[in-house]
């Protein structure tokens, strides 16, 4: 569906968390930029303070009742407006970063070491903020593999998946690490990650079919593999990440869950809005990390009038800008059930 058959029945803009927290005036929302914009000429530096305020949450494109791709378009659009000379500071970092480390952040050093496996039957594939900003992440997966009884390994030389470089429009770089990593993919048969993006992302531009840790946990384990031991009467609150939840899709958060269920003494809560964006996607942190904070306020808010002990993300994007917003109760939903995973 193209942009050409926008109705311009305002949905998008009604439910874009920016327009929502920021106000029309800050960010001009979806239509304005996928559609209004491009289709009436407007100079793209016109659009440039707007466009890397959208944090791609692909809420737009759900309720959308033409079903346009208006997150796809925006990125095109990002994708010709690119200029080295022009990035924001935060994307300049990005691509500096690649090009020093094949990273988008600077490794911080102490990063836990990879499984002895380059081999096996699934490859780990952890992401940039799992390996080097939040590594309870990566040994949390690891440790949760290891007790399923998983044959996985992390291939070395793995890189960058891309995401961070289509997010500021550099997609010449973005290639260059797809063509790296899919020479570290071969023998595995089967792709785990950590990062709802960094599955997206491998889904989309290197012809593979990943599943986040969600997925391999219910499908390819079984709830009838996994036993918890008692949780302690503690109380849960579930941030749904939008790429997981709409990228990815809207199974992966039964499964999630359904996984919570197997754990006793574990009560989950409601969380108002809470598939809504926390701001840390699209770039937004780097780019605009005004805008991410105040979008990770709106959940952190949600998450304190929900009454739980603990906010659960799977995301390592959106637990590292929540926990900006002063979210020490936030937790990765994996690493957490491995605590408790016998």
């Amino acid at each position: 569906m193209t942009t050409d058959q926008c109705i311009k029945c305002g949905g998008c803009e009604q439910s874009c968390p920016v327009v929502c927290v920021e106000g029309i005036q800050s960010f001009s929302g979806p239509r304005t930029l996928a559609v209004d914009g491009p289709r009436f000429s407007v100079e793209i530096n016109r659009l440039r303070d707007h466009i890397m305020k959208c944090t791609t949450c692909w809420k737009c494109e759900e309720v959308c009742p033409s079903r346009i791709d208006l997150p796809q378009a925006i990125l095109e659009i990002r994708k010709v407006m690119f200029d080295p000379l022009k990035m924001l500071p935060g994307h300049r970092r990005i691509v500096e970063n690649v090009d020093r480390f094949r990273m988008s952040i600077e490794p911080e050093g102490g990063a836990p070491p990879a499984p002895a496996g380059e081999r096996g039957e699934v490859m780990y594939f952890p992401g940039c903020i799992s390996r080097e900003r939040i590594p309870s992440i990566y040994r949390g997966t690891v440790s949760t593999l290891e007790k399923v009884g998983t044959d996985f390994g992390v291939p070395k030389g793995w890189v960058c998946c891309g995401a961070p470089l289509e997010k500021v429009g550099d997609r010449d770089r973005m290639e260059s690490l797809v063509e790296e990593n899919l020479r570290t993919f071969e023998g595995f048969e089967t792709i785990v990650t950590s990062c709802p993006g960094c599955t997206t992302q491998l889904f989309n531009h290197y012809g593979v079919e990943p599943l986040h840790t969600i997925e391999y946990l219910y499908e390819s384990v079984g709830l009838n593999k996994l036993s918890f031991r008692h949780a302690g009467d503690i109380k849960v609150a579930f941030h749904q990440p939008c790429h997981l939840s709409r990228t990815i899709g809207r199974h992966a958060m039964d499964y999630a869950l359904a996984l919570l269920q197997e754990v006793p003494g574990l009560e989950v809560l409601e969380l108002e809005n809470a598939d809504m964006c926390c701001g840390g996607g699209g770039g937004v942190v780097a780019g605009h990390p005004d805008v991410a904070l105040d979008l990770a306020n709106e959940k952190m808010s949600s998450f304190s009038d929900s009454g739980a002990d603990l906010l659960l993300a799977p995301c390592p994007f959106c637990v590292l800008n929540l926990e900006r917003a002063g979210g020490s109760n936030v937790r990765e939903f994996v690493t957490f059930l491995e605590a408790f995973l016998e």
